[in-house]
Order: structure tokens, then sequence, then C-alpha cells
């Protein structure tokens, strides 16, 4: 048997699971359960669980949660509302026929694609590879301790948690 693996939770029941007392990263001593976001195909998705880590863990996964809904509700409009500005932009030089100032809109579209993208790499390296992410309204975790998630399993409804063998 593997020492680590990965788990799957029922979506309906995620944010409803009795945490284990150990720790699903590492399984020593849970230190605290972190109520955390999963991550989902654009971000974070509205679905939370809660997940029996130490206090650096909880705080990077916490940490995750706050700036993915930064990134959502504040960056990402702004971005959007800058697109728009410059396609705005780009067609009134096009309609003047003003080459130079065309130029200058096409690099400063550049510069904010790279500055989003440099962002949100940015944003996906801080991410712990612990991290729930929800597919298809199933929360999935990779990499977690199997003590503790056998524990967890026997703290909860049958079929709410599985491990992945593969």
């Amino acid at each position: 048997m593997k020492p680590r693996v990965d788990v799957w939770l029922a979506g309906r029941t995620a944010g409803e699971l009795t945490p284990a007392p150990r720790s699903i990263i590492d399984g020593s001593e849970a230190a605290t359960v972190a109520r955390v976001c999963c991550l989902g195909r654009y971000g974070s998705s509205r679905s939370v669980v809660s997940l029996p880590v130490g206090v650096a863990a909880a705080e990077r996964l916490t940490r995750t949660c706050r700036t993915e809904t930064i990134w959502r509700r504040r960056v990402f409009p702004a971005v959007l509302v800058a697109a728009v500005l410059l396609v705005v932009a780009f067609v009134v030089d096009s309609v003047r026929d003003d080459a130079r100032h065309t130029v200058v809109t096409l690099l400063v579209a550049l510069v904010l694609a790279v500055v989003v993208l440099a962002g949100r790499l940015a944003l996906n390296l801080r991410r712990s590879p612990h991290h729930p992410r929800e597919v298809k309204g199933d929360v999935y975790l990779r990499d977690v301790d199997r003590e503790a998630v056998e524990i967890w399993i026997g703290l909860n409804p049958a079929g709410a948690i599985k491990i992945i063998d593969g």
C-alpha cells in the first residue's frame, strides 16, 4: 500500500464532513482545521471543505483562497475593462489611420497580456499541491496521507470519502 494517496469526496457532502484528528498532509496531530475553498477550472469555486492540517498549511490554503477571490472579483474585471478600452482605442486609431498610436495601443495590450499571464502563473505556483479541486461537482485531494484519510473515512458516512488507488 502506498503511504500517499489521492482522495475523492462526494460533492454533496464535502462541506459537511467531520474532519480527522490527524493532518491529511503528513499524518501528524492536526494543529487546526482549515475551512478552504475548492479550486475549479477558472479559479476558486463556491464549494468549501474543512481539512485537518498544520498551521503553516492552513495559512497557505487560506491565502490561496483569498488571492483567488481577489483575482476573480477585482483583477479579472479590471483587466476586462482595460481590454475593452484598448480595443476601443485601437478601433479609433485605425479609423483615424494613425499608425503611431495604433502601435502604442498594441504595445500596451501586449504588456497587459504579459502582466496578466505572469500574475496568473505566480498565483498557480503559490498554490499548495494538496489544495482541494472541484471537478464536475465532486472534490479531489492529491497526495495526502493514507492513514489520516482512513481515519477520516471512519468518521464520516459510508461513500462520502474514497481513496483513489491508481
